[in-house]
């Protein structure tokens, strides 16, 4: 799977309930994320399925249920979808700045580090 596949807004909303709360049964998931979508179940699985397919998520058992997790790192995804908006969106051709995420809630203080990380790796020569 590519480093940069980058999530749609939608399928990016998927992906923050799982990093928060870990492998679910589909239909926690589509209520997890209902509030935000105000999807039928039907919809939800069909992105899902689409999500498996990409790559963006993984399927696994647990006691015989399907539950799903997601299969792409929440900082390494996080840094490319910021430094995609800089880039393309803001047209901004410098690092990304790590002031960038003050205040974030998505992103525990290691998560942070681990971003910066990766924003210096990718913007070495």
């Amino acid at each position: 799977m590519s480093h940069d596949l980058k999530p749609s807004n939608t399928e990016l909303v998927v992906l923050k309930v799982l990093w928060k709360q870990g492998a679910l049964p589909m239909r926690a998931l589509h209520e997890a994320c209902f509030a935000q979508l105000n999807w039928s179940l039907s919809s939800s699985r069909t992105t899902v399925q689409r999500m498996v397919d990409k790559g963006l998520l993984a399927m696994e058992r647990k006691d015989g249920v399907a539950h799903y997790i997601p299969a792409v790192e929440k900082t390494r995804t996080l840094a490319n979808l910021t430094r995609d908006f800089l880039s393309r969106v803001m047209e901004l051709d410098r690092p990304v700045s790590m002031s960038t995420f003050t205040g974030s809630q998505l992103l525990d203080d290691d998560e942070l580090e681990r971003v910066r990380k990766l924003l210096e790796e990718d913007s070495e020569p």
